[in-house]
């Protein structure tokens, strides 16, 4: 089984972003009206429990948060994953997230809310071969809220 799980970010015209993810919550919120009935001083003496009702009011909000790396591969750098994740979350206003594989693939559209970029330095040592370039990565956190674009 594999730590990590590779998410795809499309929206548009934009190019695609890969995101090596290593942790993906997905949140539903159903938020309710709650009406708590007061109780006599007999119920509570008789330790009769309280009585609480609760209503839906019929409203949903679902939550995708990602975590993970934007790293160099063959064909792309980081850095131009980066720039291409920003351009997404900055101009687009509906994006498809897609991660998962055969029967276990998983598409939702929504847009994003929140994205974070961390970039760490890396290691770089004495006596290093010239030219050389060490591989880059990104740290991105990404919050999407899942809906459809009006």
């Amino acid at each position: 089984m594999a730590a990590e799980t590779v998410v795809t970010i499309s929206a548009g015209t934009q190019t695609d972003v890969e995101i090596f993810t290593t942790k993906l919550d997905h949140n539903v919120e159903k938020p309710f009206i709650d009406i708590q009935i007061p109780r006599q001083k007999a119920d509570m003496d008789s330790e009769t429990e309280a009585v609480t009702y609760l209503i839906d009011i019929g409203r949903i909000k679902e939550f995708i948060t990602i975590q993970g790396m934007l790293v160099d591969d063959d064909t792309t750098s980081a850095l131009t994953k980066k720039i291409n994740l920003r351009k997404i979350a900055v101009f687009e206003r509906e994006i498809t997230v897609t991660w998962g594989t055969g029967s276990r693939k998983q598409t939702v559209k929504g847009n994003i809310q929140k994205v974070m970029f961390t970039e760490t330095a890396g290691i770089v040592g004495e006596g290093q071969p010239s030219g050389y370039e060490q591989e880059k990565n990104f740290g991105v956190q990404l919050g999407l809220m899942v809906g459809e674009e009006k």
